[in-house]
């Protein structure tokens, strides 16, 4: 499992090809201050809803391991187009103004924090709107989720 010391280690980041049991994939990363940097596996996971809970995004940090699978090359190059992206809005709200001719400088600083905010959080928003899309369109099965869980007792016996 992953850890992470002040953003510096192993984290889980990115959700993708999701089934009706509720598992996902994710993909392990090596992360230098909470920036992922190269991929060093990827996972089927499921969210354990009696865990522990993330005061802040109030998301279940628990989770089942209920597959290892080949590294999901899809889901890596996304990773990186998003921090691409990320990296090109920040600098385009930054450098286009000016180029404009209009500056930051002449509306006050509240109005501008009124702006601002809500700009940079559209990259933080954009992949919660796009997982919950995901997680819809699959929809979720009482009976899936059994038959996930009854395969995992068995798996967890052949392992003991």
């Amino acid at each position: 499992m992953p850890f992470t010391f002040n953003g510096i280690g192993t984290a889980y980041y990115g959700e993708c090809d999701f089934r009706p049991d509720g598992s996902y994939v994710t993909t392990e990363w090596v992360s230098l201050f909470y920036l992922p940097l190269f991929p060093l596996r990827s996972v089927r996971l499921m969210r354990h809803r009696k865990g522990d809970v993330d005061s802040v995004a109030f998301s279940s940090k628990s989770v089942i391991l209920v597959e290892r699978i080949p590294l999901h090359w899809r889901q890596v190059l996304m990773l990186y187009g998003f921090i691409a992206l990320c990296v090109a809005y920040v600098a385009a709200l930054i450098h286009v103004p000016p180029l404009i001719g209009w500056s930051w400088d002449a509306i006050s600083p509240k109005l501008a924090a009124f702006i601002w905010l809500p700009l940079l959080s559209l990259p933080y928003a954009l992949p919660l709107y796009l997982r919950r899309r995901a997680r819809q369109k699959v929809g979720f099965s009482p009976e899936a989720l059994m038959k996930t869980i009854t395969w995992l007792r068995i798996k967890q016996r052949f392992e003991e």
